[in-house]
């Protein structure tokens, strides 16, 4: 239906391409429901850990201070205190340690769905929307007839493939284990 690279696609409902726009156009037309498909972020909190971290450090410090320079404790209460000082300050490392790899593991997830993101995008860019009709439809599709909402959904959702993040998946844990 379209006769040269520079024209206009025309819509498949009304064969006229005066109100034929890309999503991005209608979107900034203020169609909210052809918003380009969010980029994959990992989102992983990290201020139960911090908190607690700082929390148990500033505690040690505090108790090294209070009780540390006084010299009025007996040598036996003084390195116990300093050995459960030592054993805080090794604790919160090691939950610093397992915070950060939870990090990574959300940032690898987030890698595996960029594929999946700049197909969508891709999707998004290429897809084109009669205003007239109201229909979406791809102009690059042999078929050339509007899309549904669900074929329109699944062009521009952001998922890793099943396999694939089953497999990447098994890589990280036994990477961890």
């Amino acid at each position: 239906m379209v006769s040269t690279e520079s024209q206009k696609p025309v819509c498949p409902v009304c064969h006229q391409a005066d109100q034929v726009m890309t999503l991005k156009a209608a979107y900034e037309s203020g169609m909210e429901r052809f918003a380009p498909p969010p980029m994959p972020t990992a989102r992983v909190s990290m201020i139960k850990t911090m908190a607690i971290g700082v929390g148990v450090i500033a505690l040690g410090s505090f108790l090294i201070i209070v009780l540390l320079v006084p010299t009025n404790m007996p040598p036996w209460a003084q390195v116990i205190q300093a050995v459960l000082t030592v054993l805080a300050i090794v604790a919160v490392l090691l939950f610093s340690f397992f915070a950060f790899r939870h990090v990574v593991q959300g940032d690898l997830h987030s890698q595996q769905l960029l594929p999946a993101w700049d197909q969508a995008l891709a999707n998004w860019g290429r897809l084109r929307y009669c205003k007239r009709d109201n229909v979406v439809f791809d102009p690059q599709q042999a078929s050339y007839k509007p899309l549904s909402d669900e074929e329109l959904d699944s062009l521009l959702s952001v998922k890793a493939p099943v396999g694939q993040a089953n497999e990447k998946s098994a890589r990280i844990a036994q990477r961890a284990s």
